[in-house]
């Protein structure tokens, strides 16, 4: 299987002998003049907005006022431009570059509903990876909150986006893409969530326990538990992942459709751990209970029509519920990454999923069951 380079005239280098910015003085009009290939006269930063990626918008004039009918005049640039941060977690660098490398190598191959990128690039000096894209808050775009939960209707669009992804990537191999392979992957960032030092001292304080039952305080059953969903993941199943499809990690466009940002987590994966992830995080408990059948069979009739291959629900149910359990990392997650509130909401939302679909009972039965912690 083969992916094709970016269409002709899109702007991009990745793997750069030429080092990009890395803090936020190096953003200039002369760097903007380079990346977008006409002269950029002024360059205003509107508004930094730092936290485990930077992202920065920046308000654009040009030299020639033509330039600005096909140019954009409100960008944000997106990366690593907190180079503390990056000494403190070195390994952030290849996350700013797997952005970078979704919207070079596979954006331009997929019919998905994506913000206009003007720039991908990444360079071999600072490690860096940066993407320029359309300033979605000045065009009038919302984007999603875990503290709210979706209508069915924009949830049943949200997962034909997913579909369409893993339709095109269905069946690919990690040498269709190398670059997959670098940076910390999701089980290595869970297992050091869940080592015995980082093991949520809050989840034996009353006043602070996130909305977990008692049996998911215990340490070592859950480790056996992600070990086994590992260990028995359908090798039939996968594909490119966005890899972390929260409903924080949405765009939602001025008319109502949904879209998905923040693919710094991409990496091959069963299309199940998508799928789940985000029913489950973008419906209220009981809309899910009551919707997400239909919701998952509309999923399947999108990949198929996609081109992806013609799956059975009922072949793949016990599937469908174990991988469920990956919701769990949301209870881990500390709130210094994520305020506590969007913590408990949607730890109450996965662990609602878990529990209805016996997902731990389900990875415990298992003739795969993984024993050792």
């Amino acid at each position: 299987m083969s992916f094709p380079s970016p269409p002709a005239g899109a702007k991009g280098a990745l793997d750069s002998a030429d080092p990009l910015p890395v803090v936020v003085e190096q953003v200039t009009p002369a760097w903007f003049t380079k990346i977008l290939g006409r002269p950029v006269a002024t360059a205003e930063l509107v508004e930094p907005i730092h936290g485990t990626a930077s992202k920065l918008l920046y308000k654009l004039t040009y030299e020639d006022s033509q330039d600005a009918e096909s140019l954009p005049t409100h960008v944000c640039v997106k990366g690593g431009f907190n180079p503390d941060l990056v000494k403190l977690h070195p390994s952030l660098n290849a996350v700013y570059r797997r952005e970078a490398e979704f919207f070079y190598h596979i954006a331009p191959t997929v019919s998905m509903r994506l913000p206009p990128v003007w720039y991908a690039g990444s360079d071999t000096v600072t490690g860096q990876g940066i993407v320029v894209l359309d300033d979605l808050k000045a065009k009038g775009y919302k984007f999603g909150d875990p503290l709210e939960a979706w209508p069915v209707e924009r949830v049943r669009a949200g997962v034909e986006e997913l579909a369409k992804l893993h339709a095109k990537t269905w069946g690919a191999k990690p040498a269709d893409f190398p670059w997959l392979k670098e940076g910390l992957s999701l089980r290595e960032v869970i297992l050091s969530l869940m080592a015995e030092s980082e093991w949520p001292k809050r989840f034996f304080d009353e006043a602070a326990k996130p909305p977990v039952t008692d049996e998911m305080t215990n340490r070592e059953r859950m480790i056996r538990a992600f070990k086994t969903l590992w260990a028995t993941t359908n090798q039939d199943h996968l594909c490119v992942v966005h890899g972390d499809s929260h409903i924080g990690n949405t765009f939602i466009t001025p008319s109502g459709e949904p879209g998905f940002l923040d693919w710094q987590g991409l990496h091959f994966n069963s299309f199940l751990h998508d799928v789940t992830y985000f029913i489950v995080g973008a419906l209220t408990i009981e809309d899910r209970r009551a919707n997400e059948v239909e919701l998952f069979e509309h999923y399947l009739a999108t990949l198929h029509k996609a081109g992806g291959p013609k799956l059975d629900k009922e072949a793949i149910w016990d599937d469908y519920r174990k991988h469920h359990f990956h919701g769990f990392a949301w209870a881990l997650t500390s709130p210094m990454m994520q305020p506590k509130d969007k913590v408990d909401a949607m730890t109450a939302r996965h662990v609602a999923a878990i529990v209805d679909h016996k997902s731990l009972e389900l990875l415990e039965s298992l003739p795969g069951y993984v024993k050792e912690v």
